[in-house]
């Protein structure tokens, strides 16, 4: 919401001008734990209650703290800047096309291929890069953001940091379907497979669906019987499209390099359970911009830049491997994830399961989000222990133990009240309102 803030835009304009967007709540996950569900959502109060589920868990009333814990087809019934948080389920391209239309005579667009790249060896910068039509362009920066490619920062020779290890999905089948349901979902489903998961997102009168999967494990026509049979099953249809999306998880060690830098895919890639790569390009941009204010392009800067960089999609991926932590063993996959745990996910678990989250020493665990993000993934991966938590709870001073299970209480009480105060409407109705 701040990006389409910095760009003049507000969610209405948004949603009327772009038909194929849809209201994001949160992510559904099915079957990570098979026959059961959980749910990551958006903060819906204000986050300073982030304290809740201490006492939540301990009393059997966890109801995702500051987040949103439903799936369901409405969405909050108040003006969109009352929102805590919101997500889009937004289409790349329509959405792109309508900011350089918004942004026309702000910005020279210039539609051309990338034929050549030179850069200095002596100082490893990009001298110019040559196009097909354009000849010969020079500038004091250079931005890729040619995807998976690559096309200008790859000659610089960066160093690529690969994670297949933790996260070996590197394929992926996708199919639009039609909605038949007259409703519309205000969340993405994530439903876990025998060798990945499968996405299902609703845009408009559609819903776009992807089977992920590891070559690791799973052929290319396995993977298209299978995604075939849950279609079948779920949506009445089968399979039509033959395409095979390839990717690698991982990410450049610098991905500012001289005068170039390397901003979304161009610089990394983490599977999409959490659908963070728009997140990361803002965080990116951000960085740059912030660090980078006066153009001067000091190394300090680039270094810091670099740093921030690092550590946000570090902090991305272990938190996507961290859902993986499920326990399951009934296939070759689920088996080789439970053996090749990260770290930081053994550690993680271990802290969930003998003792609990330190609230107010962890209320930003990774810098990344807020501690019911966290809480949401290990309550629904069944991660916790209400005796260790207890035990826990009792290894502290009594003034510190009853601090926190009163804050705890508090928060908890005051979010319950706020959550129950929350009026709701179907998605599809605000939808069908603001396109009228």
């Amino acid at each position: 919401m701040h990006f389409l803030k910095s760009l003049g835009l507000t969610i209405e304009e948004i949603i009327k001008e772009l038909p194929m967007v849809t209201l994001k709540m949160g992510i559904n996950f099915k079957n990570w734990i098979p026959d059961t569900s959980f749910f990551h959502g958006f903060a819906e109060v204000p986050k300073y209650l982030n304290c809740s589920s201490l006492h939540a868990i301990l009393n059997d009333s966890y109801n995702g703290g500051v987040n949103s814990c439903n799936a369901t087809n409405t969405v909050q019934d108040k003006p969109f800047d009352e929102w805590e948080e919101l997500g889009l389920h937004i289409d790349t391209q329509e959405f792109s096309d309508f900011v350089f239309k918004k942004m026309e005579g702000e910005i020279n667009l210039v539609d051309d291929v990338v034929t050549r790249v030179r850069v200095n060896a002596e100082c490893n910068k990009i001298e110019n890069i040559e196009c097909k039509n354009s000849g010969i362009v020079e500038a004091d920066y250079f931005i890729d953001a040619s995807g998976f490619e690559s096309t200008i920062f790859k000659h610089l020779n960066p160093k690529w940091h690969d994670v297949k290890k933790y996260l070996p999905l590197d394929k992926a089948l996708s199919q639009e379907i039609d909605n038949k349901n007259k409703e519309i979902p205000s969340h993405t489903l994530a439903e876990a497979t025998d060798n990945g998961w499968i996405w299902a997102i609703p845009v408009a009168d559609k819903i776009r669906t992807g089977y992920l999967y590891s070559s690791k494990f799973l052929s290319d026509e396995e993977a298209k019987k299978k995604y075939d049979d849950w279609l079948l099953k779920n949506h009445n249809t089968n399979l039509k499209s033959d395409k095979t999306i390839k990717f690698r998880s991982g990410y450049y060690e610098d991905s500012f390099i001289g005068n170039c830098m390397a901003v979304g895919l161009a610089s990394g890639f983490v599977e999409p359970l959490e659908a963070l790569a728009s997140q990361m390009i803002l965080n990116q941009l951000s960085a740059f911009t912030n660090y980078n204010s006066s153009l001067k392009n000091l190394d300090y800067n680039r270094k810091r830049i670099n740093e921030k960089n690092r550590h946000f999609i570090d902090a991305n991926i272990k938190f996507v491997a961290l859902h993986y932590a499920t326990g399951r063993t009934d296939s070759d996959f689920w088996r080789y994830m439970n053996d090749n745990k990260m770290q930081w996910v053994k550690e993680f678990e271990e802290l969930c399961r003998d003792e609990f989250i330190d609230i107010p020493a962890e209320n930003k665990i990774l810098e990344l989000w807020l501690t019911d993000s966290y809480v949401q993934i290990a309550d629904g991966l069944k991660l916790f222990n209400k005796e260790s938590i207890q035990n826990f709870i009792n290894s502290k001073p009594e003034e510190v133990k009853q601090a926190m299970l009163y804050e705890s209480k508090e928060h908890y009480e005051e979010g319950l009240k706020l959550k129950k105060q929350l009026n709701f409407i179907s998605h599809k109705q605000l939808l069908d309102s603001i396109h009228k």
